[in-house]
């Protein structure tokens, strides 16, 4: 038996799926680093909002970090806030990643300590499963890092149950954020009478114009997406871990429903950090079933067209040949007068 879990745990799952991590969660990065860019100084910046002196003595009395607190020189926090930009997009790109994702998760780190206070649920995750991400292979697809020579059997066996056991981390924690996020909605009575969502599509702040109206004036509509969030909440820990169907299962409903966030509420970023972080728990079969069905619908999409571009041609054709009868027609009439 332990020669079996050695062999299973020395294979490294979901590849694909940490690869997708890091593309979405690297792009959600840059969109906040560049939503709030013309803000920078005041949210971030030696002078800012929070003050700078408070900030070092917060960060030194909690036995936190932040290369912020290094220097206040406003050309250092310039140099600092802009390379964490490059960073962010190096790492999503998938260079050097086993490096780049540190370095990603220090500056993030470092500018979410300079101003706690404005940062939602989506970049408390993102700063959990950064860390466990620092043991994952998040580089095995979709990267730009030159092909390296194929490790001892030894270290890779390792470096195969480091990633499979980040891969677990991020399954653990996801299940806690649902979890914990159904269990606390159980307890308010908007969403035991099923009116929650009409309250937060209500409130003026996270609406789509145009489009929430439709959702919280149809009472059905609002009593089912209430309901229906609080069951998938609650139930996505135990689809997740009871076999590979209901796991999909539960990984779509909630691709589904932060897609449903981010459109309807607008919370872009969260829903991406979401998204990036579900996306990770697919196997690598499942994306290659997508892909394969993707390239057959585009292959039977193409085989359409071919065989529509000689029927259009002669259709052409006979166009042209008729406008040159015409044309030939008005020519003699042109002679005979």
């Amino acid at each position: 038996m332990w020669q079996r879990f050695l062999q299973y745990a020395g294979v490294e799952k979901c590849l694909i799926g940490a690869s997708m991590f890091r593309i979405i969660g690297g792009f959600a990065i840059i969109i906040q680093y560049l939503l709030n860019y013309k803000q920078r100084h005041y949210l971030y910046g030696p002078t800012g909002v929070w003050p700078y002196e408070y900030f070092r003595q917060t960060v030194h009395a909690s036995g936190s970090f932040s290369i912020y607190a290094w220097n206040s020189s406003p050309l250092f926090f310039e140099l600092v806030f802009h390379l964490g930009i490059v960073v962010a997009f190096l790492w999503m790109i998938g260079f050097k990643t086993r490096l780049l994702t540190f370095l990603n998760y220090v500056f993030w780190w470092s500018m979410h300590e300079r101003c706690p206070g404005i940062w939602d649920g989506g970049d408390n995750l993102m700063q959990l499963v950064l860390v466990y991400a620092l043991f994952a292979n998040v580089g095995a697809h979709f990267s730009v890092d030159p092909t390296r020579p194929s490790p001892s059997p030894l270290r890779r066996q390792v470096l195969a149950m480091l990633h499979n056991s980040a891969i677990l981390a991020f399954a653990l924690q996801i299940c806690l954020v649902y979890g914990i996020a159904g269990l606390t909605k159980v307890q308010g009575e908007s969403w035991r009478d099923g009116t929650a969502i009409y309250y937060a599509l209500r409130g003026g702040e996270f609406v789509w114009p145009g489009v929430s109206e439709h959702i919280y004036q149809s009472r059905w509509s609002v009593l089912a997406l209430s309901y229906a969030t609080v069951a998938f909440q609650v139930s996505f820990p135990f689809l997740v871990f009871l076999n590979r169907y209901t796991r999909n299962l539960a990984i779509a409903c909630g691709l589904l429903f932060h897609l449903g966030i981010g459109l309807v509420m607008g919370l872009i970023t969260f829903a991406l950090f979401l998204i990036a972080a579900d996306l990770a728990l697919v196997g690598d079969a499942e994306y290659r079933a997508i892909g394969n069905l993707v390239l057959r619908v585009v292959r039977r999409r193409s085989q359409a067209i071919r065989a529509l571009v000689p029927s259009l041609r002669s259709v052409g054709v006979g166009a042209h040949e008729g406008r040159g009868e015409a044309v030939q027609v008005t020519e003699a009439e042109r002679s005979e007068t």
